[in-house]
């Protein structure tokens, strides 16, 4: 931040005191005046406040608004976007109506869910616009099998990855070369191999029944490196697979061809 009084003293000027009123009254008249999440104008135009809630990053956010996260980023002068607070208020450019985590999910009308429905059309288009435009990686399915569960939001709770249902045993491949960071067991994932791509991007392989490559290792792209299994909490063979930039998860359906 700009030291202000710091560079009216280095000029030798004195500040005005009946403005320095006058902007403390503005300001105090905008933060009583403006309720979270009410509609209104932002330094974009229209929007409203959203509180972050637990589990919620910019993607996520921007996808259940129609909004990308560079505009969101943009729009609160937010340069690291995987530093989110809980209770932390941002200002959504171009939209009119608060939503909730969990939106769109069952117990709306039919209506609302049309609209919804709608709405992630068009957010999963821009996603996959801006997802292709982050790296020139390019990643391949880990896996012949079926897509069982999209990236999102599953009954209520964050779900970071797809999942890919496919018979035990079916070959899992490195979507991208890398170096292997994980190859073990970890909680809920069950076997679950980790690797490590350019550009601070992590792909995650998860419930595995066999683990075909150790920590450390350089994988190819492609590379046969487990066999999907239903190890950890899962209720079927099928892998679950994560595309991460740094901590943040990112949609994989944006990035795969």
């Amino acid at each position: 931040m700009v030291d202000l009084q710091g560079t009216w003293r280095s000029r030798r000027c004195v500040r005005p005191k009946g403005l320095r009123v006058l902007l403390l009254g503005s300001i105090a008249v905008l933060l009583i005046f403006a309720p979270a999440g009410c509609g209104g104008r932002g330094p974009g135009g229209p929007g409203v406040i959203h509180h972050v809630e637990a589990g919620e990053n910019l993607y996520r956010i921007g996808l259940r608004y129609g909004v990308s996260s560079k505009q969101i980023a943009r729009a609160n002068g937010i340069r690291d976007v995987t530093n989110l607070r809980i209770g932390q208020r941002l200002f959504i450019p171009g939209v009119r109506t608060r939503l909730r985590a969990g939106a769109g999910s069952a117990g709306q009308n039919s209506s609302s869910n049309a609209r919804g429905a709608g709405n992630l059309d068009e957010a999963r288009r821009r996603a996959r616009k801006s997802a292709r435009q982050q790296t020139s990686l390019q990643f391949l399915w880990p896996v012949r099998g079926r897509l069982s569960s999209r990236f999102g939001y599953r009954q209520g709770r964050p779900h970071d990855g797809i999942d890919i249902a496919a018979r035990r045993g079916t070959p899992i491949f490195s979507a991208e070369s890398g170096r292997v960071i994980h190859s073990g067991r970890l909680g809920s994932y069950g076997k679950v191999v980790i690797v490590k791509h350019s550009g601070r991007y992590r792909t995650v392989y998860a419930h595995a029944s066999k683990l075909l490559v150790r920590k450390g290792e350089f994988v190819e792209r492609g590379q046969k490196i487990a066999e999907v299994g239903s190890t950890g909490r899962s209720t079927g063979p099928h892998v679950h697979f994560e595309i991460r930039r740094s901590e943040s998860p990112q949609n994989p359906l944006g990035f795969l061809p």
